[in-house]
């Protein structure tokens, strides 16, 4: 990323943040290193979602209609790994979220169940509610009669193999 100007604010908060460092043991500096990768993360993600709606109102104007949701981009789900490997990210039309292995590795578990469909379905809806609620916002789903949990279900089933020990 670029270098910005630090304003005022920023100096003020990152001098307080460096004063607190030698009070905090190795877990609270663990902790706030994650969150900080963690908002990084965020930061650089919205900046992707602008980029891309801008680029799609764009498209829309040249195309001289008024801009709108994407058809046929919402309801499409996909799996990516990240760069690094440690994290993955399921990503619908242009949201997407993080989840670390053992998240994806709890998802994967649940879909992989003989149940039928909408049962194992209704599982994964549990887990996500229990575990990571903030992806309901983030991938724009809803309770648990959406019909992107069976979708999402079914793409873990065909893009993980848990190998049986």
């Amino acid at each position: 990323m670029p270098a910005k100007k630090e304003s005022a604010l920023h100096k003020k908060l990152a001098s307080e943040l460096s004063a607190l460092i030698p009070e905090l043991d190795e877990e609270g500096l663990s902790f706030l290193l994650e969150q900080g990768r963690v908002h990084r993360y965020n930061m650089e993600a919205d900046r992707l979602n602008r980029e891309m709606d801008e680029l799609e109102a764009d498209r829309t104007a040249a195309r001289g209609k008024k801009p709108g949701k994407r058809a046929g981009v919402a309801g499409k789900l996909s799996i990516e790994r990240s760069p690094g490997g440690a994290t993955y990210h399921i990503i619908r039309g242009n949201k997407w979220k993080m989840f670390n292995d053992g998240e994806m590795l709890s998802m994967v578990k649940i879909a992989r169940s003989k149940d039928p469909l909408a049962e194992v379905a209704g599982r994964l809806y549990a887990w996500i509610e229990r575990e990571r609620p903030d992806a309901f916002v983030d991938l724009d789903i809803g309770d648990e009669g959406d019909p992107v949990y069976r979708e999402l279900v079914t793409l873990l089933k065909k893009t993980f193999k848990v190998r049986e020990r």
